[in-house]
């Protein structure tokens, strides 16, 4: 086994021989300690204090009884007041060189004023004591003991143990013993007293040592052998191990119980010592008979029946207990080391340190129950003047030279009850300290400053066999303060003053129980000052000025009020220093009128004053004032009542205001309507109501302000020219700064003025969307701003301005003219051409105008015009237009389509709104302009020819006759052919021929007549003109005609086309024909017709 520390045996040790003392003391008899030492008290004007008395140094607000014996009192008048020093004024109760017990209690000023530490001393001392204990330590010595030093630390637990009992006087009430075990158990030391064998034990504890395995139930069993015949009070067995059991004896007999396994009978013989001395498991299982039952059986495979078997029969067949230590015991053996040990005697450790806290513990429970102090309790009755600092928070510290553990020292009560401290056990050189915080109750209406109070009833200390021993009673106090309070009036008329005033003195307070309002009376008499330390409550009581709450903070008494002083205002006035000063001001009333919202202030308003008998409600029929607007005039004498400023006449310009403004004034304060106080000394911009005119210092006046707003202004435009004509139909746009449109009406039937309503204050801008027929459009808005003054401000100012403010209910008027300058007029011509682009003469047009866009001709207008002459109309306004061909040029289609246009703002547009600015092109369908007269519009149009009908005529080239039988074919330029219809005397027509080159060919003559060789070739021009054989007839009416007439030769006579021969023919016609034909038939033969 490893070797453990000292310390822990010393501790383990201890605990064993407490354990044993505890039991001892069971029963025991004690006598009466100390000696009956009153302390006293002086109570007189200053208060209650101790007669015998001490000061902690530099504290005056503190003091404190002082200490002394049965002979007299200490004399110590002064001393630091700390609770570390255990040395001064302790009060001995006994022997003064060797007291019983002390007591002390004393009190010292904390930071906080009024709030006071209170300390407590309890000092004990030892008696002797009758019962005797027995113990005996059993300890495991196996090899795993030399861990960590296990049982060095046991060694040393024991011996410390040994040693504490013989230095705390106990050596002859405790006996004890020491048995070890490993493979075996060995009886080292024998049981005895420890005055006798201590020494023997300490010196046998110090050889041990570790090695082999662990046989606890041989050291058990030796152990019990050692406590037969004891006949001390209480036995017991301090089992210390580290471990499982590796040995046993042989188990004859066994019982189950609960579950576990339990031998009750055993060969206690070296040769039958079963176990394998690794672990708890035995070499060779075997059964054994149960014990109540000779028909069962039960298997033992470890070592633990036997081992708990030993333990169980000591337990049940003595009066023997058995306490066990585990040291670092794994968690799976715990269950059968609680069954090993007597109930709730089990402890487990897995450190040092837990081995030592444990026997400490267990030490000084064994001698603390030889103290003088024994179930003590100290009763603490709180002082009627103070009250506890954080309940619950009290302190108790050990301050002796030996210490106490204050674990089960308990402070309890204090809420309406006595503190009591209690659970002192105190012995030889132990001392224990209270300690705890209470504070004067200064706000309480029978609070004395400077005067002595107790902090505590009688306080006592009872314990067995001291019946009520009393500490000393410190007491505390606070100082006292005054105040000073002037009167000043001030007035601004002739008014009475009364003879005396009272006020109001409150403070903020720390607690239910301390008084806030007090009051004192101010004479004339007194010149209207006085310094107070003494106020009255309601109830009449007098009450003095404390300087602080009981937080310890100063008092901030503020004069509040005062009994209201009628048509007075009261301010209260602090001077520092608990200086005041009441300022009394007299009322004022005055009435303001403002422009809304500029708050420029208005003339010419007049209010009535209206008093009521209720709270708004019924006038007082009695009382009838007047007031001016913005007079500098105060209104006094006003007294308490609802009232009511009613606005009876406005400013010029502007609206009456109907509604009251309603105050009241009630003790020296005025109201609104609403019962608020009005305490504001400006008002909103643009907001009715009230507020405080400070301005004279000898008047508190109320002043009225009540907003007109600007009444509505009339805007009347007159249209005119620049001669001043009156100008119908013009139209305008009205727009306010927040882009809203204000619509307008005509103000008369001819449409020359126009009127806008409604106009509020602000900034406009017109604008003209349309101007008087034939006039041009203003282009520039024109801006204007209503000033809230009722002012017109133009940026650029119109014709005729008149702004007029009206009374009644009428609106403001702004009356101004604008002009407007005629527009250019426009001019239109005429061209007109054939498609070939060749002028063509006689067109004649109309010139329509319509009284809308192109929908409503205008029956009162008529003009009309001929194309291509010098013909221009002129002086054309501006309108919708439209041009209609009504006579086309001979031979031409007519183009009776109307074509559109306007003049508008000195500009020409085309049907779809399209300026017209471009100058003449190759375009014969055109509108266009003169480039040298930008009024002028030129519309171009082109007319196509009329179709054209062809009569072609047969004839004998010789007689001229016509002929029938013969067969034509006319094609144009792009090989169409055309139908040709004939009459049965050779009249042939071929119908609507449109301008372009045809070709005539014959295929097939007459009978008997010689078919043309060559083709008949011809033009027809879109002018009108025909190129070749024929000739072209013009018509104004149906079709344009071309007539041919084709001769033909009788067969034998065959013309030939160029060349000499012709003239032959010529000749030869000439003979036949007459002279009267030569020259036609000379051309019919050039052709080779």
């Amino acid at each position: 086994m490893k070797k453990m520390k000292t310390k822990l045996v010393r501790k383990v040790c201890a605990l064993l021989l407490s354990m044993c003392l505890l039991f001892s003391l069971l029963g025991q008899s004690v006598q009466a300690y100390g000696d009956n030492i009153r302390p006293g008290y002086i109570t007189d004007d200053t208060g209650t204090y101790p007669a015998a008395s001490w000061k902690p140094t530099g504290q005056e607000n503190v003091i404190n009884h002082q200490g002394g014996s049965i002979s007299g009192w200490d004399d110590n008048t002064s001393w630091s007041g700390e609770p570390s020093d255990t040395t001064n004024s302790y009060i001995k109760h006994g022997d003064a060189n060797d007291p019983d017990f002390m007591l002390r209690k004393f009190a010292r000023e904390t930071t906080t004023p009024g709030t006071f530490d209170v300390f407590l001393n309890v000092r004990g001392n030892s008696v002797r004591q009758e019962k005797t204990v027995d113990v005996v330590f059993v300890v495991d010595t196996s090899g795993s003991m030399k861990d960590h030093s296990r049982l060095g630390y046991a060694k040393k637990g024991i011996s410390d143990f040994i040693n504490d009992i013989s230095s705390s006087g106990l050596g002859n009430n405790v006996r004890a013993g020491l048995v070890s075990y490993s493979s075996r158990s060995t009886e080292w030391v024998k049981l005895d007293k420890v005055a006798n064998n201590g020494s023997n034990i300490r010196q046998k504890v110090n050889d041990l040592s570790a090695s082999g395995g662990t046989f606890t139930q041989a050291g058990l069993h030796v152990a019990y052998e050692m406590l037969q015949g004891s006949a001390s009070d209480e036995k017991m067995i301090i089992l210390l191990t580290d471990g499982r059991p590796t040995y046993s004896y042989r188990v004859e007999r066994a019982i189950q119980e609960n579950g576990t396994l339990y031998g009750t009978d055993f060969t206690y013989n070296p040769r039958y010592v079963e176990g394998r001395g690794s672990d708890e498991n035995i070499s060779k299982p075997y059964d054994v008979r149960d014990k109540n039952n000779q028909n069962q059986s039960h298997e033992i495979r470890t070592t633990w029946p036997a081992t708990l078997g030993e333990a169980r029969n000591i337990k049940n067949n003595s009066d023997i207990s058995i306490r066990a230590l585990g040291i670092s015991i794994d968690s799976k053996y715990e269950a059968n080391m609680r069954l090993l040990s007597s109930p709730g005697h089990y402890e487990a450790v897995t450190s040092a340190a837990g081995i030592q806290a444990y026997l400490n513990k267990q030490t000084d429970n064994v001698i603390s129950s030889f103290s003088t102090v024994k179930n003590g309790e100290v009763t603490i009755p709180l002082g009627e003047q103070y009250e506890y600092v954080a309940l619950g928070e009290e302190t108790v510290t050990s301050v002796g030279s030996k210490e106490v553990d204050t674990y089960n020292i308990r402070v309890s009560g204090g809420n309406g009850v006595p503190l009591v401290w209690s659970g002192l056990e105190l012995g030889k050189d132990q001392e224990v300290q209270l300690h705890y915080q209470v504070r004067l109750k200064t706000g309480t209406a029978d609070f004395v400053p400077n005067k002595w109070y107790p902090m505590s009833g009688e306080t006592v200390l009872t314990a067995e066999e001291i019946s009520g021993a009393k500490f000393g009673i410190p007491s505390g106090k606070a100082p006292e303060m005054t105040i000073d309070v002037t009167k000043e009036w001030k007035t601004f008329s002739q008014t009475e003053l009364p003879e005396n005033i009272s006020f109001k003195v409150i403070r903020e307070v720390a607690g239910n129980d301390e008084w806030q309002t007090a009051g004192g009376v101010l004479t004339a008499g007194d010149e209207w000052q006085r310094t107070f330390d003494k106020l009255t409550l309601a109830d009449g009581q007098e009450v003095a000025l404390a300087k602080y709450n009981k937080l310890g903070v100063d008092y901030n008494y503020q004069v509040s009020e005062e009994t209201a002083v009628e048509g007075f205002n009261t301010k209260i006035e602090h001077l520092g220093e608990n200086k005041w000063r009441i300022l009394n001001t007299e009322l004022g009333l005055q009435v303001e009128k403002r422009a809304s919202p500029s708050d420029t202030k208005l003339d010419g308003a007049e209010f009535k004053l209206v008093k009521y008998s209720d709270e708004f409600v019924t006038e007082d029929p009695s009382f009838n004032e007047k007031l001016v607007a913005n007079s500098k005039d105060i209104m006094s004498g006003l007294k308490n009542g609802h009232y009511a400023l009613i606005e009876t006449k406005a400013p010029t310009g502007y609206q009456a205001e109907p509604n009251a403004l309603k105050f009241s004034i009630k003790d020296g304060k005025f109201f609104d309507e609403a019962n608020n106080e009005i305490t504001a000394t400006n008002l909103e911009s643009g907001q009715d109501g009230f507020y405080l005119n400070l301005s004279n210092d000898s008047a508190y006046i109320l002043t009225g302000v009540k907003y007109n707003t600007l009444k509505p202004f009339e805007l009347n435009l007159t249209k005119t020219d620049t001669k001043g004509k009156q100008l119908s139909g013009a139209e305008f746009e009205l727009v306010n700064a927040k882009g809203e449109q204000i619509k307008f009406e005509y103000a008369n039937d001819a449409k020359t003025k126009l009127k806008f309503s409604g106009l509020t204050p602000g900034e406009y801008t017109l604008t003209e969307t349309k101007a008087p027929a034939d006039h041009k459009l203003l282009t520039a808005p024109l801006k204007f701003t209503i000033t809230e003054a009722g002012k017109v401000e133009f940026e650029s100012e119109p014709k005729d301005v008149k702004v007029e403010l009206t009374s009644g209910a009428e609106q403001n008027t702004i009356d101004f003219r604008i002009e407007n300058t005629p527009l250019k007029t426009g001019s239109i011509s005429v061209e007109k051409y054939a498609t070939n682009g060749e002028a063509l003469a006689d067109a004649k047009f109309k010139l329509i105008r319509y009284t809308d866009a192109w929908q409503t001709q205008d029956g009162s207008f008529e003009k009309t015009i001929v194309a291509n002459s010098e013909n221009v109309l002129t002086e054309l306004k501006s309108g919708h237009y439209g041009l209609q061909e009504i006579s086309a040029p001979t031979g031409y289609q007519l183009d009776d389509s109307v074509i559109k246009f306007k003049w508008e703002d000195e500009k020409w547009f085309d049907e779809n709104g399209e300026e017209i600015t471009v100058a003449k092109t190759g375009k014969l369908n055109q509108l266009y302009l003169d480039q040298n007269n930008a009024e002028k519009l030129i519309i171009s149009r082109a007319n196509r020819l009329k179709d054209t009908d062809l009569t072609i005529k047969k004839v004998n080239a010789l007689t001229q006759k016509t002929l029938a039988g013969a067969e034509f074919e006319l094609t144009d330029e792009t090989g169409q052919r055309y139908d040709i219809t004939t009459t049965e005397d050779g009249i042939f027509t071929v119908t609507n021929l449109r301008p372009g080159v045809y070709v005539l060919k014959e295929v097939k003559a007459p009978a008997g007549y010689v078919k043309l060789s060559d083709e008949i070739e011809f033009t027809i021009t879109e002018d009108g003109k025909l190129n070749g054989k024929g000739k072209i007839e013009l018509t104004t009416t149906g079709h344009n005609l071309i007539e041919l007439k084709v001769n033909n030769f009788p067969a034998g006579i065959l013309p030939e086309t160029g060349g000499p021969g012709v003239w032959l023919y010529v000749l030869i016609g000439s003979i036949l024909a007459g002279l009267a034909f030569v020259a036609s038939r000379f051309v019919i033969k050039k052709r080779g017709v």
